[in-house]
Order: C-alpha cells, then structure tokens, then sequence
C-alpha cells in the first residue's frame, strides 16, 4: 500500500501545477486496485487547505472533488472515511474532523464545546 499526501492530491483537485497534477494522475491510474490509500488525518488538512487558504473552494466543490478521488479503483479508503465525507457534506458548519470524529464516536463518545458539533449530537 502506497499513501498520498495532501500536496499531491491538491495539485490533482487544483491543477495549480499542471504536470504534477499530471504526474500523479498517471502514477495512480497506472497502480493496481486499492494501491493507494488516503488517510483521513490528510482528508482533514486537505478540507482545510482547500475552503481557508487561497483557494477558498466551497465544501461542495471540495466533497464533490474529493468523492470523484475516492471513486477511483486505485484508491482505497475506509467506511468510516466515507461517512465522514458524506457528513462534511451535509453539514456545512461541521469540519472535516468533527465529521470523523461524530462517525467514529456517535452521540455519546464525543467530548467538545464545538456547539455545532453539539447540536448533531443531540
């Protein structure tokens, strides 16, 4: 297993460099099934870079990007990393770590003061 970095998947999301986006593209397209992985630790900074830096890319945008990623047979990710996704798009005030760690704890195995957090936990 092979695990990518945020910078190379926002280069492919941004295309800001065009050949490493390229590179990276045709490294993963030329991997076998589930060779690489995307850890969620590099999802979440890869959601914050994405909305707060220069790119200020909407959360739509951002799970719609990521999804079609995860889509590919090369790329492997968990269930959990999924739900994740799908709550990140769902919650517009959630980040992607309060996602992750409302699918990993449920209702009651989360501690915060995040009141966004707290009122999907209610």
């Amino acid at each position: 297993m092979k695990y990518i970095d945020t910078n190379v998947l926002v280069q492919v999301i941004t295309g800001d460099d065009k050949a490493l986006a390229e590179k990276a593209i045709a490294q993963v397209q030329s991997g076998a099934q589930n060779e690489f992985s995307i850890l969620d630790v590099v999802l979440a900074e890869l959601c914050f870079v994405l909305e707060f830096h220069d790119y200020k890319m909407t959360r739509l945008d951002i799970a719609t990007a990521i999804e079609t990623l995860l889509a590919i047979p090369q790329i492997f990710v968990t269930d959990t990393t999924l739900r994740a996704l799908r709550l990140y798009k769902e919650h517009p005030k959630l980040d992607y770590t309060d996602c992750l760690l409302f699918v990993v704890g449920g209702k009651n195995g989360i501690v915060t003061f995040d009141n966004d957090l707290r009122k999907i936990l209610m």
